[in-house]
């Protein structure tokens, strides 16, 4: 039916304006309701706190769902979500079925979507770590938009929410309203506490909050990490921080640190009374591309946030250091001391509040004397007592006690010596360039010294000849005394660190060092990762060489003559009782190597040249069981002549750290060769000729002949269509390594495919542009299999179906909106056909005072074949007069006669015999009953009606 017809030809402009709107609004409110018929709206108004979950739970959800959840509390609450169940069809971060959105930091629920800020996407199973355990919203709104596709179907999610008071969140004066930047005043508040916005809940995105705090002269602020879990990126929190500043914002002040990862009772002091703790978070935690969905924020790792408590006090120590220019206070700490030597330097040291008789109670203060390490020659230190007194006895020093560690270096946190009561101690020399005094007050009633320290060194003394801790090298000193050799046994240290000499300052020139690593049995495997990796260059920089043209990642075989470099050897197996060392890598430069796997025993051997001195290089190694490395990746792999894909564990999640895989592929022939090409390539790293730090942490080791070519960085379409390797033999073997310190990108997918080598022709598919022959059952699979710049194996032609034509699947949720729709469209009909019946029937016709209205009886004569009429005379206000006879079934044979009786009635109508006025009477004289109904509104066309009436 064409409501717009019948309004422009019977029906009254105010029912049809009705109609249309009421189709409109009904169309509109059934298309949008077809699917979201699950909206819901969870208000504090109604319950504080309850469950929600998707549509139909605890049975799985229906296909082609978009629902939208909106938690709305008062203005002073916060809501805050946790899942209990999650069972959504995909993988995270892709998500490519069914997945739910989370908005946690809109203002009002009506805010536009488009514009807002997701937290992020999330699908798969309860037991992922992508999945955030808690959430909060930065203001009193939370939406969440849970969305089905059409293929299957899963358990769905159920959680629990809570409309919480918001008032922990506001620690301070705002600096701008609705933002997270706080001044605190200590007139204001003296003790308190700071959260990041959405504590203990995940923290979202781009934030960037302040805390600024303001005490008066002569107070010092303390800060205490209650709780602190950020993601940590790298030691220097690329990702999401907190940076503590020792003074104002706008000043040059110090910063204390830099903090990221997890703390737990870590306490840091300002200088004086101001402090600045800023917070950033940032998007893009690990390398992606820009068209990935992999740049959702990684939530494998606990982002709660962080809860840090503060206190103004004029109590804390505050101590002059005119002694000696050298001494310098540590930054963030209350009383730690450091002092650096400029070359043989003499000077003072007292303990905090000597000159005022007085002493800090139940305190632990630090003091750090450094000597110089530079090129040839190492300074120990020398301290010379000249007043003593801590409260205790001497055999236990349980009421406070000065402690010596005399190898600051090598042992930082092992005290060797610890003096009390009131006898001086002796005079002390330290065993490296570095000597800690740590005083602890904790229980002391007496508490002072003072001490004279110098920087000695024995210039005389050759390099070699310092005994082995001078070296600051971790694990079993073997050789003679002064050599620079180490042993590193998995019975006696499962894992370390080794480092080069003296590291972290330079390491000396003109030495050599021998680092030994020996597994307990064959069922281990020694991993090791470097942390730093800087040695001299010599005249040339020596680094990894790129092919330009294959994007291989290989070591250059041999480093400088001039050049120190760090050279790795294994355990030559073919004659263990010559106990011979084969070479393996070397390493020089500034590039990272890549993660170390071992099998057996290795030897690592440092050279530095004559007038060499780096940083050096730092590494961790760890003696790991065979089974907690392979993690379900398949050894053996026999190509019956084909092809096929490999991939990373957990593709396309992310990998895992502490994760070693070795595949080894075997061509069905001796004369074939295996090719290897990326289709998906993610790895953590850079290999790039300038700059980068190399595989770190990550690597994909292929093997190219002799050699391992080592890949990883991220690859986009062009580049791995450009990068393949062929075997030089009928086997490759494939290694995929991370470190214990790996973030875990999303991985890769390698395709590997068996060429057929023959002297006659190819019997299977020869690729075009490459001429590889290939088996049949490759072409058209959808990957590659021919080659750098071949996808002549993909080129398909359409097949017809031996089936016939493929039914179109039709959606249930199609036919119940087309359903809909028709129900709504007769209910229309029906409605206009009732309302054009009641408004043009004879006892509901209206006739305007302008219209005359004659009723006559006409019958015919006795003779003749009559039909009995009513003639209605309608005149409009035109004077225009129409008739109409309902007897159209004997049009033919009374043609004549009914012409010559209408001519009648008109002459007689126009020309007046009769008495009108009777016939009106006549006609309202009906009974009351019979009478028409009357309507204001207009006909819009005037006709004669006739009807059938019986004559007598």
């Amino acid at each position: 039916m064409d409501i717009s017809l019948n309004c422009k030809t019977k029906m009254p402009p105010r029912v049809c304006r009705l109609l249309i709107w009421i189709t409109t609004v009904f169309s509109f409110v059934l298309v949008g309701t077809a699917d979201r018929d699950c909206d819901v709206t969870f208000s504090s108004r109604d319950n504080k706190r309850d469950r929600f979950a998707s549509p139909g739970w605890p049975n799985p959800y229906p296909n082609n769902k978009r629902c939208v959840y909106k938690f709305v509390g008062l203005t002073t609450e916060r809501v805050k979500l946790r899942f209990s169940k999650f069972n959504l069809q995909g993988m995270s971060p892709d998500c490519r079925h069914d997945y739910i959105d989370l908005y946690i930091q809109l203002t009002s629920p009506n805010d536009a979507l488009l514009d807002a800020e997701l937290l992020g996407r999330f699908c798969g199973d309860d037991m992922q770590e992508d999945l955030p355990q808690q959430v909060i919203s930065t203001n009193n709104v939370i939406v969440l938009i849970f969305f089905s596709d059409d293929s299957k179907t899963y358990e769905g999610f159920q959680g629990h929410y809570e409309f919480i008071d918001a008032a922990i969140y506001n620690v301070g004066q705002q600096v701008t309203p609705g933002g997270c930047n706080f001044l605190i005043n200590s007139k204001e508040r003296r003790q308190g506490y700071i959260v990041s916005p959405t504590y203990p809940g995940t923290y979202p995105n781009n934030l960037h909050c302040t805390y600024e705090f303001q005490g008066i002269p002569g107070e010092r602020i303390k800060l205490t990490f209650n709780d602190f879990s950020l993601f940590h990126g790298d030691d220097y929190c690329p990702f999401d921080y907190v940076r503590i500043k020792d003074g104002r914002e706008k000043t040059y002040a110090e910063d204390i640190g830099v903090f990221c990862g997890r703390y737990e009772n870590v306490t840091v002091f300002s200088s004086r009374e101001f402090l600045f703790v800023e917070f950033v978070t940032r998007s893009g935690r690990v390398s992606f591309d820009e068209n990935s969905l992999d740049d959702i924020a990684d939530y494998k790792f606990d982002r709660s946030g962080f809860n840090i408590s503060f206190e103004f006090s004029t109590n804390f120590i505050r101590f002059d250091l005119r002694q000696t220019k050298e001494a310098t206070h540590v930054t963030g700490t209350e009383c730690d001391v450091r002092i650096i030597s400029t070359g043989g330097s003499i000077g003072t040291v007292e303990s905090p509040g000597y000159l005022k008789g007085d002493f800090p109670k139940n305190t632990t203060c630090k003091f750090y004397l450094d000597g110089e390490m530079n090129q040839g020659n190492l300074e120990k230190v020398n301290v010379l007592f000249k007043d003593f007194a801590i409260s205790g006895s001497i055999q236990n020093c349980k009421e406070g006690f000065l402690g010596v560690t005399k190898e600051g270096h090598r042992k930082p946190s092992v005290i060797d010596e610890k003096f009390c009561g009131h006898l001086w101690p002796p005079e002390l020399t330290s065993k490296d360039p570095r000597m800690i005094l740590t005083f602890d007050t904790h229980g002391a009633s007496t508490a002072r010294f003072m001490l004279q320290y110098k920087f000695i060194s024995d210039e005389s003394t050759p390099i070699n000849d310092f005994i082995d801790t001078d070296y600051a090298i971790s694990g079993q000193h073997i050789g003679r005394e002064g050599e620079c050799s180490f042993l590193f046994e998995s019975k006696r240290e499962r894992s370390g660190t080794f480092n080069s000499p003296r590291h972290p300052d330079n390491y000396p020139p003109n030495i050599e060092c021998v680092y030994i690593f020996q597994p307990e049995s064959r069922n281990e495997k020694l991993l090791i990762s470097f942390d730093m990796f800087q040695l001299s260059s010599g005249d040339h920089i020596a680094e990894p060489i790129i092919d330009p043209h294959s994007r291989k990642y290989v070591m250059s075989k041999k480093c400088l003559n001039n050049t120190d470099f760090l050279e790795l050897y294994e355990l030559n197996e073919a004659d263990l009782s010559q106990n011979r060392y084969v070479p393996v890598s070397i390493y020089c430069g500034t590039k990272f190597p890549a993660p170390i796997i071992a099998h057996r025993e290795i030897k690592f051997r440092f050279k530095a040249m004559k007038n060499s001195s780096f940083q050096g290089f730092k590494a961790r190694y760890e003696f790991v069981p065979k089974a907690e490395l392979q993690k379900g990746c398949p050894q053996e792999i026999v190509t019956g002549g084909k092809g096929g894909t490999i991939t990373s564990p957990r593709f396309p999640l992310k990998y895992e750290s502490r994760t070693y895989c070795e595949w080894k592929i075997t061509a069905s022939k001796p004369q074939n060769r295996i090719l290897i090409q990326l289709e998906t390539f993610k790895i953590e790293g850079e290999m790039g000729r300038d700059g980068g730090e190399g595989c770190k942490n990550a690597v994909l080791r292929v093997q190219n002949g002799k050699e391992m070519s080592e890949i990883c960085g991220t690859f986009n379409e062009n580049e791995m269509s450009k990068t393949s390797i062929t075997s030089t033999g009928n086997t490759e073997v494939i290694q995929f390594l991370t470190s214990n310190a790996a973030l875990g990108f999303k991985g890769f997918r390698l395709t590997w495919t068996e060429l057929h080598v023959s002297a006659g022709p190819c019997y299977g598919f020869k690729c075009q542009k490459t001429g590889y022959c290939i088996s049949p059952d490759l072409k058209c699979n959808q990957l590659p299999n021919c080659g750098p710049g071949d996808k002549s194996d993909e080129i398909c032609e359409p097949q017809a179906s031996s089936r016939g034509p493929k039914k179109e699947k039709v959606q249930v949720v199609h036919i119940v909106i087309g359903t809909s729709i028709s129900v709504f469209f007769c209910v229309v009909l029906l409605v206009c056909g009732v309302y054009h019946r009641k408004k043009f029937r004879p006892r509901d016709r209206h006739s305007p005072e302008t219209d005359n209205v004659e009723v006559r009886y006409v019958a015919a004569t006795s003779g003749s074949n009559t039909t009995d009429r009513l003639l209605t005379i309608d005149k409009s206000e035109s004077n225009r007069s129409s008739v109409q006879t309902s007897e159209r079934t004997e049009n033919n044979r009374d043609h004549v006669g009914h012409n010559a009786e209408v001519k009648k009635v008109l002459n007689e109508h126009e020309n007046g015999p009769g008495d009108h006025n009777s016939v009106r009477q006549n006609h309202n004289t009906l009974p009351s009953q019979e009478k028409p109904s009357t309507s204001t509104l207009p006909r819009p066309v005037t006709a004669p009606k006739i009807q059938k009436v019986s004559i007598v």
